[in-house]
């Protein structure tokens, strides 16, 4: 197949979503809802590698925050039951 996403040499956006969660369009195509471009454009490898740059963490946004919350949520309990004398 020639063109479309199997093309190597092909122009490329970067997207990102809510989620901070990064992919591949080709330029020229309307973005889908719920995506924004990044403002990096260029052929596939340029894309990919920006890409590989900026998204070093897989989980969703969403995740990463409940487990920010919840990890201070756990330190929090952890540190009261410590300084609370045993009677």
């Amino acid at each position: 197949m020639a063109g479309g996403f199997d093309d190597e040499n092909g122009k490329f956006r970067v997207l990102v979503n809510e989620e901070e969660q990064y992919s591949l369009w080709l330029d020229g195509m309307d973005i889908p809802r719920g995506w924004t471009d990044c403002g990096v454009a260029g052929d596939k490898k340029t894309c990919l590698d920006y890409v590989g740059k900026v998204w070093t963490d897989m989980r969703p946004k969403s995740l990463r925050v409940w487990m920010e919350e919840h990890a201070k949520k756990t330190a929090a309990a952890e540190s009261t039951e410590a300084a609370t004398p045993e009677t």
